[in-house]
């Protein structure tokens, strides 16, 4: 059995998933954004892996004036409730720029097998 391998579409290494930093639609401009300190990637959930899914999902997050992601909210998912849990729980992780508090930050998380 041939064990696959994980790559990324995004400048910050990530092992199972990629995060794309640039805005989706967002409602504030991109320049007035914090940027992304740290952005931990998303674990490939186990079931996706063994069905050989790919997927992705969009969130708006919010972030306070330390930097920290106060909320996550999925927008949308492809498919629907497959990588949801595993990109919230990354991005929840993530850090920002401090002293920009700011909400509806859109950010779209691609899970992609390679191999």
């Amino acid at each position: 059995m041939t064990k696959k391998t994980w790559s990324a579409r995004a400048s910050i290494p990530a092992v199972f998933a990629a995060v794309f930093l640039g805005s989706v639609g967002s409602s504030v401009a991109f320049a007035e954004e914090p940027a992304v300190i740290k952005a931990v990637p998303p674990e490939y959930p186990r079931a996706a892996e063994r069905r050989e899914m790919e997927g992705a999902v969009i969130v708006s997050i919010d972030v306070d004036g330390s930097g920290k992601v106060s909320n996550v909210t999925v927008l949308s998912a492809e498919p629907a409730g497959i990588f949801d849990s595993a990109a919230v729980a990354a991005v929840k992780r993530w850090k920002f720029e401090a002293g920009k508090p700011t909400t509806g930050i859109k950010k779209k998380i691609a899970f992609q097998m390679q191999g």
